[in-house]
Formats: structure tokens, C-alpha cells, sequence
């Protein structure tokens, strides 16, 4: 019974190795050390908003389709449609694969770490030959599912773990002063834990959540065949130890990236705070020791990317093998990692800004509205109110119509009277709304179709 215990907790515990290798990217590392450097003497108020969303909704995601029963995120979302679950499927997927997440897990350790290694270099040779290597490294470890766990979970992870951790030593061993001395900058001077709450969207955790809950929720399958409950238990003990190595390395970067202000200025990254902070404590080898880590962290989760994207489009294109899907979504990460950071950053705004209300949704009701997901009208008005609330805040972001001298008012309006669309998530009224009317036409309609007994 003993070695049963330990056999489980071991299981466990490299489920949320894998987990964990599939999340923590480079926004990861260098999101936490920016908003540090922001939050200055407010730090543990940003860092409870930033904690919040960043590692609470993207582990709920997890559970939801851990307890969904489902194979697959189309599959998790059929009661809202067919032909809804797969736009959204596909859409979501081309978000955090090709489009845009992908690609930036190669262009962000070029930005922030060669490129300072090799200020006089050809960067355009330069990006084109690392990424080359970098999605080519990514494509071998995924093109073969059954060795991602082994090579995810309990090799490259802990290698980045360990790197991360040396510099963690180095950092208790020699204190950069006191965070409280600092100062904080811009909107985290007035609303510290607002802006931290909102700055954890920009990870896309929760948009990989549903994408990567079903990567362990095969590899649970694969090698233990058990029960559903015993299922939904390996996820939830894996996203709760995963989301508590999260957590422990989100605050000693926040709290790092708080504190370096006693020696360094603020940077205009995180990237580059970073790697003047592995300069200070490394000396010049810094920056090939930041170079290596920051690589080890995206490696991991272009490989779940690659994977989640890969596994979907061969499922519902069946003359596609999973392997040649593999090979076509990390060239494409490849040829559009090229593009440049800033051209993705900023073609991908209008995108989540559509995605995430929706996929947020998704978590809600996933958790705590689950029994409305066989009441097809409650989930139909909600939805459809959803859409058309998404498709207004992705109209704001858009600069040729948030300008208009037409539209510009209305929205103005929308983020000043309607109760948290400051921060993004004005959405969350309509949801809630849209529950309402729902349930209440459902009920009328039940009503209606009941028979008249006299």
C-alpha cells in the first residue's frame, strides 16, 4: 500500500513537472521582474492581482477539463455547438500555436538575451539560424508524444529549475536592498492590484490552460487507465503542485525585480531587467547563463504548443499525420518567429482581446455552472450576448476605429460607466447578464411546454 502511495505521489509529481514545463515560457520569467520594477514600494499588492490571474485562472482552467470527461476542447465545448467548438477550437489553437505564441517562444530569448551577447551582430542572420535551431531542437522532442513527459517533465524542467535556482542563491546570498525603498511608477502608484491583475492576461495561461489541461489529460490516459475520478484527482493535485512552484517563482521575481531598483534604473522590459540583473550577479558570463536559461524555459513550452496544435489539425484533417501536422506548425512558428516581436505583439492584441473573454467564460462556467450546460437556451443567450461583447472590446483595441470621431465616445463611455472594463473585464457583467436572461426564458419556456392538467 506504501509503494502505492509513493508510485502515485511520484506520478503526480511528474505530471506537474510536465505541467509546469508547458506554462512557464518567457512572459513567465520576465512579466513578473517588470512589474517588480513598476511596483516598486507596492509590490505585494501587484503581485496578489498579477498571482491571481496568471496562476488561479489558468490552473481552474486545467481542473475544467481535467472534470470535463472530454478528449479534446472541441469536445469540452459541444453543448455550446458544433460548429462553435470548433471556430473557437481552431481560433484558440492558431492563437497560442502559429499565430502568435509560438512563434514569440523563440523571437523573445533572441530579443532579450543574444541580441545583448551579440550587440554588432547581423540579427536578421542571426534570428533566422536560432529559430532555425530553436524550432528544429522544439520538432524532434515533439514529434514522438510518448517521450514529451520524459523529456519535458523530467529533464529539460528541471535543468531550467536548477539554473533558476542558482540564481534565486544568489539573490538571498547577496540582497539587492530593501523593495519598500523604492518607488512605484505610472498606475501602479494609484492601483497596484489592478494593473498586477491585469498584467497576468498578458501570459496567455489561460488561453494554454485549455489547451494543455488535455496534454495531461492524454498522458493520465496513457499511463495510468484508470477511473474518471482517479482522472480528475492526478490533474488537480498536478495543477495545484504546479501552480505552487508558480507561485513561489513569481514572487522571488517580483520581489527581485522590486528591490533591483536600489541599483539598477527601470528597464523597458523585463527581458532586459533581467538580464542586467544575471550581469550583476554573474558578471559578463551573465548573459550567456540568462541566454541558456530563458531558452530552456520556452523550449519546453514550444513543445506543448507544437504538440496541442499538431495532435488537433491531424485529428480533424485525418490525411494529415500527426507527425507531418508537427512539422507544419513549427515551420510556421518558425517563418513567423521572423516577423519580429513587435509585429506579433502587436497583429495578436485585437485576437486576445476577443479569445480571452470567451475563454474565460469557458472556466466559469466549466466550474460553477456546469449543470447549465445541458440547458440549451440559458447557454445559446449567453453565449451569443458573449460574442457580441468581445467583437466590442477587440473593436476598441482596433487604432482605425478606437479613433473615430463616431465611436470614440461610445467607447470612452463603455470603460468609464460600466463596472470593471477599466481593467478588461467589463465582459464579466454581460456574462452574468446573459445567465439571467437565459435561465428566465428558459424558464418561461418551460412553463409554456408544460402540459395544462384540469
Amino acid at each position: 500500500m506504501k509503494q502505492t502511495v509513493l508510485t502515485r505521489m511520484k506520478s503526480r509529481i511528474v505530471l506537474a513537472s510536465l505541467l509546469f514545463g508547458l506554462f512557464f515560457g518567457a512572459g513567465n520569467l520576465i512579466f513578473p521582474v517588470n512589474i517588480g520594477q513598476l511596483s516598486g514600494s507596492n509590490i505585494a499588492q501587484s503581485s496578489f492581482g498579477f498571482i491571481l490571474t496568471a496562476v488561479g485562472l489558468a490552473s481552474l482552467g486545467v481542473i475544467v477539463c481535467g472534470r470535463s470527461k472530454a478528449d479534446s476542447l472541441e469536445d469540452m465545448l459541444q453543448p455550446y455547438g458544433r460548429r462553435y467548438a470548433r471556430m473557437f477550437t481552431i481560433l484558440l489553437l492558431l492563437t497560442i500555436g502559429p499565430m502568435f505564441a509560438l512563434p514569440r517562444t523563440a523571437t523573445v530569448p533572441y530579443e532579450v538575451a543574444i541580441k545583448a551577447l551579440m550587440p554588432q551582430a547581423n540579427h536578421q542572420l542571426g534570428m533566422f539560424v536560432y529559430s532555425f535551431l530553436f524550432f528544429g531542437g522544439a520538432l524532434l522532442i515533439a514529434i514522438k508524444p510518448s517521450k514529451i513527459e520524459v523529456w519535458v517533465a523530467k529533464i529539460i524542467n528541471p535543468l531550467f529549475l536548477i539554473f533558476l535556482a542558482v540564481f534565486f542563491i544568489m539573490f538571498m546570498i547577496n540582497p539587492l536592498g530593501s523593495a519598500s525603498n523604492t518607488l512605484p511608477s505610472g498606475t501602479y502608484e494609484t492601483s497596484a492590484f489592478l494593473t498586477g491583475f491585469q498584467m497576468g492576461y498578458q501570459t496567455m495561461d489561460v488561453l494554454a490552460a485549455l489547451s494543455f489541461g488535455f496534454v495531461i489529460v492524454q498522458s493520465t490516459k496513457e499511463n495510468h487507465p484508470e477511473s474518471q475520478s482517479s482522472l480528475v484527482k492526478d490533474v488537480v493535485y498536478a495543477s495545484l503542485i504546479s501552480g505552487g512552484a508558480m507561485i513561489f517563482i513569481y514572487t522571488m521575481l517580483l520581489l527581485i525585480g522590486s528591490s533591483s531598483l536600489n541599483v539598477l534604473p527601470v528597464a523597458s522590459n523585463g527581458g532586459i531587467a533581467l538580464g542586467q540583473l544575471f550581469h550583476y550577479y554573474f558578471g559578463s558570463a551573465g548573459l550567456i547563463f540568462f541566454g541558456i536559461t530563458i531558452t530552456f524555459a520556452c523550449i519546453t513550452t514550444a513543445v506543448g504548443l507544437i504538440t496541442s496544435c499538431a495532435r488537433y489539425f491531424s485529428s480533424i484533417i485525418p490525411k494529415v499525420s500527426y507527425e507531418l501536422m508537427a512539422v507544419v506548425i513549427a515551420s510556421a512558428g518558425f517563418l513567423v518567429s521572423n516577423v519580429g516581436l513587435e509585429a506579433i505583439i502587436q497583429l495578436s492584441i485585437p485576437v486576445l482581446n476577443f479569445i480571452y473573454p470567451l475563454a474565460i467564460m469557458h472556466v466559469i462556467v466549466g466550474l460553477a455552472f456546469a449543470k447549465l450546460l445541458d440547458k440549451k437556451r440559458v447557454i445559446n443567450v449567453m453565449l451569443g450576448i458573449m460574442i457580441v461583447v468581445a467583437i466590442f472590446e477587440t473593436m476598441m483595441q482596433l487604432p482605425l476605429l478606437a479613433n473615430q470621431q463616431l465611436l470614440s465616445p461610445i467607447f470612452t463611455a463603455y470603460q468609464t460607466y460600466v463596472p470593471l472594463a477599466s481593467i478588461g473585464l467589463g465582459w464579466l457583467n454581460f456574462m452574468i447578464t446573459g445567465l439571467c436572461i437565459g435561465y428566465w426564458l428558459q424558464n418561461i419556456s418551460n412553463r409554456n411546454t408544460r402540459p395544462n392538467i384540469t
